[in-house]
């Protein structure tokens, strides 16, 4: 159970998650609008924020890029009615670990939190830094730079990076990585893992069009081939 931030300005939507997610257990302060969203985020500390895009006074991304450009790495969900591919890619690079288009189905969302808290618990790295192709990561810190320059990795793309990191070499299938990675069933329909695979291989490639670590393999999964040396 966790501290839940839940940043929405429909109040009758608002009321409903704060209900319900207070029946599992869950501690639920409600902002509505961006302001109040970053006073709270100010004043405490949370394990997870549910993060409507659209609010009154702003884009809900605005915050979502202040808390990683801050070193924050709690689990950061958006919960939006923008539904285009450009959105979720938007949402995604701008630090979001999920996107979530509205309406959706509460268990679901229910089950997505549940996700990501068990996520955000996995720090003990065994392994302090790595380097594929231009990107390094400390795992210990939860640092990342590309071609030498600072860049955030949201918790998700960190784990999706050891996963892989773990695996050197070995092709990997969505179904395993939709199971290990997201934890979701093995068959649910999503593109979500084709959109971190590209966000990640903007910062690992050269050139990411031709890539030569992070490599899809169609019909079969993903590879990450590790840096010579």
């Amino acid at each position: 159970m966790g501290s839940i931030l839940l940043v929405e300005d429909d109040r009758t939507l608002g009321l409903s998650l704060r209900i319900a997610l207070g029946h599992e257990g869950h501690a639920v302060t409600v902002a509505p609008t961006l302001a109040a969203a970053r006073a709270a985020t100010e004043a405490r500390a949370f394990d997870l924020v549910l993060l409507d895009l659209g609010l009154p006074d702003g884009d809900g991304l605005e915050l979502c890029r202040e808390l990683r450009d801050a070193g924050d790495h709690m689990p950061i969900i958006a919960v939006t009615a923008r539904a285009t591919l450009q959105d979720r890619v938007d949402g995604l690079q701008g630090g979001a670990d999920d996107y979530v288009i509205k309406p959706f189905d509460l268990p679901e969302l229910i089950a997505r939190i549940a996700a990501q808290l068990r996520r955000s618990i996995w720090t003990s790295w065994t392994t302090e830094r790595a380097t594929v192709g231009l990107l390094e990561i400390d795992f210990r810190s939860s640092e990342a730079w590309c071609a030498g320059e600072p860049v955030t990795l949201s918790a998700l793309e960190l784990r999706l990076m050891r996963y892989l990191l773990d695996r050197p070499g070995a092709v990997v299938t969505r179904e395993q990585l939709l199971t290990d990675v997201w934890e979701l069933p093995a068959l649910s329909r999503t593109r979500t893992i084709d959109t971190f695979v590209y966000r990640l291989r903007r910062l690992v490639e050269q050139d990411p069009a031709h890539p030569r670590h992070l490599v899809s393999l169609r019909g079969a999964g993903y590879k990450l081939v590790p840096s010579e040396g």
